[in-house]
């Protein structure tokens, strides 16, 4: 019955000794990763979401987003193709103007 004590002490420090640990293995290339920055299939430049979840991964230190599981094959085919897409339509979104905010009206939520 000691030994049960005993062992179960040392199974408890044990993992919270590894716990903390365990955050400094996880995936440090992940912070390297540039992020997606478009709204919009890489392949197909459908919105993203419409269809359900994004398909999400890596290439080359890029993050990509995939409206589909099924366009990751187009991208396969050709990556360079849609890299160039993609940075192409990072410009564009960037150049284009934010949309003017609407005005307040002040007498908005109560009646005079």
């Amino acid at each position: 019955m000691k030994s049960i004590r005993i062992l179960s002490v040392v199974a408890v420090i044990g993992s919270l000794v590894a716990a903390p640990l365990a955050g400094f293995a996880a995936d440090p290339k992940k912070s390297d990763v540039k992020p997606y920055k478009l709204e919009t299939c890489a392949v197909s430049d459908e919105k993203l979401g419409e269809m359900g979840k994004p398909f999400v991964f890596e290439h080359k230190g890029q993050e990509i987003k995939l409206c589909c599981k099924s366009c990751k094959k187009d991208f396969d085919k050709t990556p360079d193709k849609f890299l160039k897409k993609m940075a192409e339509n990072e410009k564009k979104a960037a150049a284009k103007p934010a949309a003017p905010a609407k005005p307040v009206d002040p007498h908005a939520g109560h009646n005079h």
